[in-house]
């Protein structure tokens, strides 16, 4: 825990994305959750017998994992990462994103004190001091298996280096809000969850998918926690903001809320003192830009009066952005959550929940914990 503490200051300080607060929460929940998860599970020789079968299961060591960790979690990736591992009894070499080469070193140094302990070598876990896309090339072209976490330029390298990879891109995540829902716990949840650490989680709500019964209330009880929506005006500045280039621009991700209002020139006082910001849209894909993930305190309203529709869009918001990833339902309905189960190509849908502090696991919904 103490760690995770003097880790969050100088993830905050280096890349200038999220907060201290969260960080350091982020870092000791992860940390702990995964630990919890991997004492005294069988990682390694047999793992599974199922005599009424003649059957014995192993499980092996894979080699030299390369982990590629991204600015957004500069300390609590490469923990995770390096415990899935060693649990494994694998060596890992974690790459960190330039602008968290320093909180990763310290990471590492803490890591190889416990290694000191046990009189195991420092050299299972090494990180790149200097680190470079060359070198995480290199890294990823050698190695026996690569973690991408981060961009899709990550991901792409890590499955196109010859080397068995799991990649982790963007998350994107839709939650829908139906005609059944506790509007008001729902905006709590959205909102705690929008906020935490300024959105650098991509299981963080990208979109929020409101049924025309409750609509009105929904975005009356998201306004009551904090939220700004914005005028037509101010969207399309905010958009010229957030993608000068077409491109999402570094300058709004995982920033305050304050520092996009002025960048955007948000002037009234509701939305320099909001804090999410919220815009309608209707469409998806590239001509529309909030429909992807935005990795800020921007949240995007759909409106749908027919659950199937709702799940078309969503379907095609995620394979512009976001395959694979999740989904999330407010709802009071099961029959409503068992439908966005069976029909969206997702891996997990979580229903009633805060959406970044259950997709990744947690101490109370049964998932295991990861970051992968």
């Amino acid at each position: 825990p103490e760690s995770g503490g003097l880790a969050g200051r100088p993830s905050v300080a280096d890349t200038g994305l999220g907060n201290v607060p969260d960080k350091i929460a982020k870092n000791q929940r992860k940390t702990m959750g995964t630990l919890r998860d991997l004492t005294g599970a069988r990682s390694v020789g047999v793992i599974e017998e199922r005599p009424e079968d003649g059957l014995v299961c192993y499980a092996k060591p894979v080699g030299v994992v390369a982990a590629i960790c991204p600015s957004t979690n500069p300390a609590a990736t490469p923990a995770n990462n390096t415990m899935m591992a060693v649990k494994g009894r694998n060596p890992v070499i974690l790459s960190p994103s330039p602008k968290g080469a320093s909180t990763c070193a310290l990471l590492v140094e803490y890591i190889h004190a416990e290694l000191d302990k046990l009189g195991a070598p420092r050299d299972l876990v090494q990180f790149l001091e200097e680190p470079n896309k060359e070198q995480a090339t290199a890294l990823m072209r050698q190695a026996d298996l690569v973690v991408a976490t981060g961009s899709q330029r990550n991901v792409r390298q890590a499955y196109s280096s010859g080397t068995p990879a799991i990649g982790v891109g963007a998350g994107n995540a839709p939650v829908i809000i139906d005609a059944s829902a506790d509007v008001a716990d729902a905006a709590e949840k959205i909102k705690r969850s929008k906020t935490f650490d300024y959105a650098t989680s991509c299981s963080s709500e990208n979109s929020v998918h409101i049924h025309d019964a409750c609509y009105d209330r929904a975005l009356d009880a998201l306004r009551a926690q904090g939220g700004y929506l914005l005028s037509t005006e101010e969207k399309r500045r905010l958009r010229d903001v957030m993608w000068p280039d077409g491109k999402l621009s570094s300058a709004i991700t995982a920033q305050p809320p304050s520092v996009i209002a002025e960048l955007a020139g948000l002037r009234s006082p509701a939305a320099r003192s909001a804090e999410f910001f919220m815009v309608t849209e209707d469409g998806v894909g590239p001509e529309y830009p909030f429909s992807g993930e935005k990795l800020s305190v921007v949240l995007t309203v759909y409106r749908f009066d027919d659950l199937e529709q709702c799940l078309d869009r969503i379907q095609r918001l995620l394979d512009h952005q976001g395959a694979g990833h999740s989904c999330g339902i407010h709802t009071e309905e099961r029959a409503n959550a068992v439908r966005v189960a069976e029909r969206l190509r997702v891996a997990r849908v979580l229903v009633n929940q805060a959406h970044c502090f259950g997709t990744g696991g947690g101490f109370d919904n049964g998932l295991g914990f990861t970051l992968t």
